[in-house]
C-alpha cells in the first residue's frame, strides 16, 4: 500500500535506483515530473507536475522499469 500520496495526482511515484539507466525517457516524456540527478539517475521533482496518465505513460517508457506509481488503491504502474 502507498505511504503519503501527492496533494493533487493523489499518487506516489519510486525511482528503483539500482535498475535506473539514466536514459533519460521519463525526463523527455515528463519533464516536469522528472529530471536526471548529477548521477544520471530520475529522480521525481514533482509528482503533480503532469496528469497522472502522462506520469504513467513515462514510467512505461521506462527501458528497464525502473519507475512505480501508486495510488490509493494500489499498485497504477507497472
Amino acid at each position: 500500500m502507498p505511504g503519503e500520496l501527492s496533494p493533487e495526482n493523489r499518487i506516489r511515484i519510486e525511482v528503483d535506483r539500482a535498475l535506473c539507466i539514466g536514459s533519460g525517457d521519463c525526463v523527455d516524456t515528463a519533464p516536469e515530473v522528472f529530471e536526471l540527478d548529477a548521477e544520471d539517475k530520475a529522480r521525481v521533482i514533482d509528482p503533480d507536475g503532469a496528469p497522472t496518465d502522462v506520469v504513467i505513460e513515462a514510467a512505461g517508457n521506462c527501458p528497464v522499469t525502473a519507475i512505480f506509481v501508486y495510488d490509493e488503491s494500489g499498485d497504477l504502474y507497472p
